[in-house]
């Protein structure tokens, strides 16, 4: 019976998968047949043929792209597949929020698209993502790709084909984890349904050419790899896993990390207790005295060293760390993870799906349609770019202080940008805004009080103060414990219950008007708590203060992740019913909103 549910299964994966796949290759666009030329285009490489060139411009006028990536109709299947896979050309151009991507084979651009964003050619096949993404991302400017008949496809090496999928975002190895559990989900049903377990095999084997066939995509290597693939897969894992190609920007990387090794070594060997402040024994917010210790845990996300406290009052719930890291610690924890060596993977994590921007921006309509917005701990202003969505005739502005928030400005995302500090700039914002808002940042930083203060301070009369930060009073909390991502240590220094944070605004002469707990909350506690536990057996790819991986660890590493992949899906299906189910009940969640008006003096 359990063979036959295993058949059934890969057998309707199969289809669904070969129809989701068929329907992308069906939907790309191909270039028309056209002739002229204009100099307001340029591409890379510079030297098109001349019908692509033309065919290109026309595609992009009429269609008033600022950007076409042009695909070769002839692109071996292996990149073909990994194209599609990563987009879907149906909701690529129009949904602002998918990020650009590319064939890595050829684009044009035009002139203005790309004025002011230093864009520059593509060293190698994956910085034509590179490109894509930047012009993609800029306000007011629409991406494509079409498939160009005529332009023959480079040689693919599939030694690149582990950097190509970085790129792309994806795991290399957590990809070729899963293509393997796959194939052998086949080979099971195969041989335990015998013969008709040769209806998977087949679905299997024949899946590229049934994926692409009369589509306008046609692989010059689709037989071949279609009729031999039960033996071609195999070869593509080993190939791929084995590849020790690094892009330009990857070695550049790599040698910015040697070069700060020695830096992070010397801070590290003089011990973390002097990152630390004495110890509290009592509460910020009461002042009582009687503390519980909820959560002790290392830095989970980056491995730098050192241990963390979060206390909690018992007489009030509020939440701190305690210790408390001192402003030197919080420099070297806070160091390369929202720029320099982590900038890439946080602004991927911020660039995901747009609803809770948008359900942020929708609290504040029922009671203003602000003028001047500004948007306090903005990072890369990814929530003024969704919030414009909802409130197209207000004005945003950000303020954070990493470089990102004056790229902001160029995107098109904000019209200014404030660099530093809240307090640095209170005098010059106080009155200029009807509204301000703090997402994810009162638990940031070292005295939440203070930066109410200057938010009282700031605001204009009859104005609002939207925050929106974790619940500590979440029941998902207690039970993963270290391993619940809005702990976040060592970054997260204070967690407010929602009656604290009421309390403070009142005493600031800011009345709450709404508040939202369910509607806030994001169902992804299994999976990052899931996610954080199998990444500290296994943790992510060296850094500057954690030397490379022996072989035995890497060996560690492929086990864990065989097994994790498959315990991720199941913390998938959990987070859509149990911990969906939870707070629909309880109407709470691991966040809350608050909205407030400041009274008039």
């Amino acid at each position: 019976m359990i063979a036959w549910i295993l058949f059934g299964l890969v057998v309707a994966y199969l289809v669904l998968d070969t129809l989701r796949l068929r329907g992308r290759a069906s939907q790309v666009r191909v270039l028309p047949a056209a002739s002229g030329d204009s100099e307001d285009f340029q591409s890379f490489p510079a030297e098109l043929p001349a019908d692509v060139r033309q065919s290109a411009i026309e595609f992009a006028r009429t269609e008033d792209l600022g950007l076409v990536d042009l695909v070769p109709a002839n692109l071996p299947t292996v990149a073909a597949l990994d194209l599609l896979n990563q987009v879907d050309p149906k909701t690529y151009r129009g949904d602002r929020w998918i990020r650009g991507t590319s064939a890595g084979e050829a684009i044009l651009y035009s002139r203005k698209a790309v004025d002011k964003l230093d864009i520059k050619d593509p060293a190698d096949p994956t910085e034509f993502v590179t490109v894509a993404r930047r012009v993609k991302d800029r306000e007011g400017v629409s991406v494509d790709l079409a498939v160009a008949p005529t332009l023959p496809a480079n040689p693919y090496d599939l030694s690149t084909r582990k950097a190509r999928l970085r790129k792309y975002g994806k795991r290399p190895a957590l990809s070729t984890v899963a293509s393997v559990i796959g194939y052998l989900a086949v080979l099971g049903a195969t041989l335990w349904t015998w013969p008709w377990g040769l209806i998977a095999a087949g679905l299997y084997s024949l899946q590229p050419l049934l994926v692409f066939a009369g589509t306008p995509l046609r692989p010059k290597d689709l037989w071949l790899t279609s009729v031999f693939r039960a033996v071609y897969q195999p070869y593509l894992w080993i190939r791929t896993l084995s590849g020790t190609w690094r892009t330009e920007a990857e070695i550049q990387q790599e040698k910015d990390l040697l070069a700060s090794a020695p830096s992070y070594r010397d801070e590290i060997e003089r011990g973390t207790d002097r990152f630390f402040e004495p110890r509290r024994e009592s509460c910020p917010t009461c002042g009582a005295v009687q503390l519980e210790r909820i959560v002790r845990s290392v830095d989970l996300v980056q491995r730098k060293p050192g241990e963390f406290t979060m206390d909690r009052c018992v007489s009030c719930g509020h939440v701190f760390q305690n210790p408390r890291l001192s402003t030197a610690g919080l420099d070297f924890y806070y160091r390369d993870f929202y720029d320099g060596h982590g900038a890439s993977a946080a602004e991927a994590v911020f660039a995901g799906k747009p609803d809770p921007y948008y359900d942020r921006a929708k609290m504040i309509v029922p009671f203003t349609t602000p003028r001047n917005w500004l948007d306090v701990g903005a990072g890369h202003a990814h929530f003024c770019r969704g919030a414009k969505e909802i409130l197209p005739d207000t004005r945003f502005d950000g303020l954070d202080q990493g470089a990102s928030i004056e790229d902001a400005v160029t995107l098109g995302w904000i019209t200014e940008s404030y660099r530093g500090n809240f307090k640095d700039f209170a005098d010059q914002l106080r009155g200029r805004y009807d509204v301000i808002s703090m997402h994810h940042y009162l638990e940031h930083v070292r005295d939440p009080w203070d930066e109410l203060d200057i938010a009282a301070d700031t605001l204009s009369d009859g104005g609002y103060l939207l925050i929106e930060v974790p619940d500590p009073e979440w029941r998902l909390g207690r039970l993963f414990g270290k391993y619940w991502m809005p702990w976040f240590q060592p970054q997260h220094q204070h967690m407010l219950p929602i009656e604290n944070l009421k309390k403070a605004l009142a005493e600031r002469g800011l009345r709450p008007v709404a508040e939202e707990r369910g509607k806030a909350h994001l169902c992804n506690d299994f999976v990052l708590s899931s996610y954080l536990f199998l990444a500290s057996i296994a943790p992510r790819s060296p850094s500057p203060w954690r030397p490379a991986k022996p072989k035995l660890k890497a060996l560690r590493s492929a086990a864990v992740w065989s097994v994790g992949i498959p315990w991720l899906i199941v913390a998938g299906l959990l987070d859509k019913t149990v911990n969906q189910a939870i707070a629909k009940r309880t109407d709470r969640g691991n966040a809350y909103r608050v909205l407030a008006r400041k009274e008039s003096s």
